[in-house]
């Protein structure tokens, strides 16, 4: 999970141990031949050593890329950068009368989410600003993100390196999703919360978690960072008991070293 926070990571990988599944990160596949009734993987490591890997299944996930091909987008001037168009922050393009929005743009910094949400959220900034209506530049260091693995995962905002690399003051707060009475009801004790803050304002910075309903749970750590939150404001939320949001509350009790049921 190279763009979540290092702890959900290094608990993703701790989990699939659990059910038996082997990660190999930093590997990069060099041939792969259907033979009888599957598949022999060879692959190279990454500490460089090679090992052959018999499976039922290969399943390839390449990414993705803009499907602008056919748009004749060139032939009307549109400027371009690896096949994707170039667009400020209203999502005009060089090219008075066209906008763009979604996975085939590029606003010239790396990083574009490539996500149906903010797909949605900029073509409501492009649809209002067309319409002469003020808007306001999307902010993506609060854009959440969801990965539907088991256990879940769920982020916004800023991890903890990103925290430190932009020259934040950081601390952070953790919180087990498996001391919940709602996680052990459920049978699903595995991950926690993680709140990265600023220490000099208590900024809300990025909430990191990991386990059962954190697709869910994000949204409200979305609007805390949307609302310029700090931590002590969502240490005066109450969190409803007994459910899996308690997590986010006692994570931000622990930011300040007052986590009162670890």
């Amino acid at each position: 999970m190279p763009v979540e926070d290092e702890a959900v990571s290094a608990e993703l990988e701790k989990s699939f141990r659990k059910q038996g599944i082997t990660s190999h990160t930093g590997a990069r596949v060099t041939g792969a031949k259907v033979n009888g009734d599957g598949v022999d993987i060879d692959v190279q490591l990454g500490d460089g050593t090679t090992k052959r890997i018999r499976a039922d299944y290969l399943l390839v996930a390449t990414g993705r890329g803009p499907v602008t091909t056919g748009l004749n987008a060139e032939g009307v001037g549109l400027q371009m950068e690896k096949g994707y168009l170039t667009v400020d922050k209203q999502y005009k393009t060089n090219v008075p009368g066209i906008s763009a929005i979604g996975d085939v743009i590029t606003l010239g910094t790396p990083g574009h989410p490539q996500l149906a949400h903010v797909s949605s959220a900029e073509g409501i900034i492009a649809a209002e600003r067309i319409a002469g209506q003020d808007t306001r530049p999307l902010n993506y260091d609060h854009v959440p993100g969801c990965t539907y693995c088991d256990p879940e995962i769920g982020s916004v905002g800023l991890t903890e390196a990103e925290a430190k690399a932009r020259g934040y003051n950081v601390r952070i707060g953790t919180f087990p999703f498996g001391v919940l009475g709602r996680a052990k009801m459920a049978g699903e004790t595995d991950g926690f919360v993680k709140i990265v803050a600023d220490k000099k304002y208590d900024e809300l910075l990025g909430v990191h978690m990991i386990g059962l309903r954190s697709t869910e749970l994000v949204a409200e750590a979305t609007v805390a960072l949307q609302l310029e939150s700090t931590v002590e404001d969502l240490i005066r939320t109450i969190h409803a008991h007994p459910t899996m949001a308690e997590a986010i509350g006692e994570a931000a009790h622990a930011v300040h070293g007052a986590a009162i049921h670890l």
